[in-house]
C-alpha cells in the first residue's frame, strides 16, 4: 500500500494537513472569540440618548419643571413643588355652606374632598406629554377648615360652598382670569359680595339628586377650573392614547364629561401653576390653546 492511507495521503501529509486545520481552526475561533467580546463591551457601555427636536429621555420631572420652589410664595391656596418625579400638591380649602348633607350617607364635604384627591394618582408620560416611559406620582394633601375655623394667619383659602338645592355647579372667576396668588379667601382675594376669588359653588344636583360617584366628579372637575383649567368643550378633538375617542368632544378628559384626570391635565396644572395663567384646551374667542397641549 506504498505508506498512504485510506485517503491516499502519506502519513506525513496527514499530520501537515491536521496540523493546517488546526491552526485554520484556532484563527477562526479567535476572531470569533473577539468579535463577541467586542460585541459584549458594546452593549456594556452606556450610550447617549438619541438626539432630536423635544428629546426628554432620562430627565425627571424635575429636570423639565424645576422644584417649584420659585412658583411658590407660601400662602396660595394651592402650593405644589416636586421631587424628582413626584409632584406634592397641599390644598387649602374652607367648606362653606350645607357641607354636612349627606347623599348615599357620605356629607357632601367627604365626597368634595374625594373629588379633589382623583386628581391623586401614578401618570405615564408619553410622547404628548412630559417624556416617554416617565412615571409621574402625584400627592396631595388636604387641609380643610369650616366657615373659616381654625384657618392659619396669613394663609389663602379657597371656598367650597356646599348647597342643598339643584343647579348648575361653577367656580366663581372670570373665565381666562386665572391668577393663583389671588385665589383664596383670607388674603389677597377680589372683593365679591357673594364668593371669593375661585371658589366653588357646589349644588346638590342637577337636573336631579347626583349620586355620590356624580358629585365627587363634578368637584372633580370644579377642582380643574381651581387649578387654572379651563373647559375641554368647544371643538372636535382626535383621539390620542390619553383620551378616549370622541366624535366632537373627547368624553373621558375630567374636564370634559367628568371622567378621569389624564397626564395632559397636570401638565397643564403645572403650566398654569408656573406662569400664573390660564389654560385652555382650544383657541377660541377670548381663550388660547395652553402650549402644553400637544396631542389635538
Amino acid at each position: 500500500m506504498d505508506g498512504r492511507g485510506k485517503s491516499g495521503a502519506k502519513k506525513g501529509e496527514m499530520i501537515m494537513c491536521v496540523t493546517k486545520k488546526n491552526r485554520r481552526f484556532w484563527k477562526i475561533s479567535g476572531a470569533l472569540l473577539m468579535a463577541g467580546l467586542i460585541l459584549l463591551g458594546a452593549a456594556a457601555t452606556p450610550r447617549a440618548a438619541p438626539r432630536g427636536k423635544g428629546n426628554t429621555a432620562g430627565k425627571t420631572l424635575e429636570a423639565i419643571y424645576g422644584n417649584l420652589e420659585e412658583s411658590t410664595r407660601g400662602y396660595e391656596a394651592i402650593q405644589s413643588r416636586i421631587d424628582g418625579n413626584t409632584l406634592t400638591i397641599d390644598v387649602f380649602v374652607n367648606f362653606k355652606g350645607a357641607y354636612n348633607t349627606k347623599l348615599e350617607g357620605v356629607t357632601c364635604a367627604a365626597l368634595a374632598r374625594r373629588g379633589i384627591l382623583l386628581w391623586a394618582g401614578v401618570y405615564e408620560g408619553s410622547r404628548y406629554d412630559f417624556a416617554p416611559g416617565m412615571s409621574i406620582t402625584v400627592n396631595i394633601s388636604i387641609h380643610g377648615i369650616y366657615n373659616g375655623a381654625g384657618a392659619r394667619s396669613g394663609q389663602n383659602y379657597f371656598d367650597f360652598v356646599c348647597r342643598k338645592e339643584s343647579g348648575r355647579s361653577f367656580t366663581f372667576y372670570g373665565v381666562g382670569y386665572y391668577n393663583r396668588d389671588l385665589l383664596g379667601t383670607y388674603r389677597g382675594a377680589i372683593p365679591d359680595t357673594r364668593y371669593t376669588n375661585g371658589s366653588i359653588v357646589m349644588y346638590g344636583g342637577y337636573g336631579g339628586r347626583y349620586t355620590a360617584d356624580q358629585y365627587i366628579k363634578v368637584a372633580a372637575h370644579e377642582y380643574g377650573h381651581v387649578l387654572g383649567l379651563g373647559d375641554h368643550y368647544g371643538k372636535g378633538l382626535r383621539h390620542t392614547r390619553e383620551v378616549p375617542v370622541g366624535n366632537f368632544y373627547v368624553s373621558g378628559d375630567i374636564m370634559g364629561t367628568h371622567g378621569v384626570v389624564t397626564s395632559n391635565d397636570i401638565e397643564m396644572m403645572l403650566k398654569a401653576y408656573q406662569t400664573g395663567t390660564y389654560q385652555a384646551f382650544v383657541t377660541g374667542g377670548s381663550e388660547v390653546k395652553s402650549p402644553v397641549v400637544k396631542s389635538y
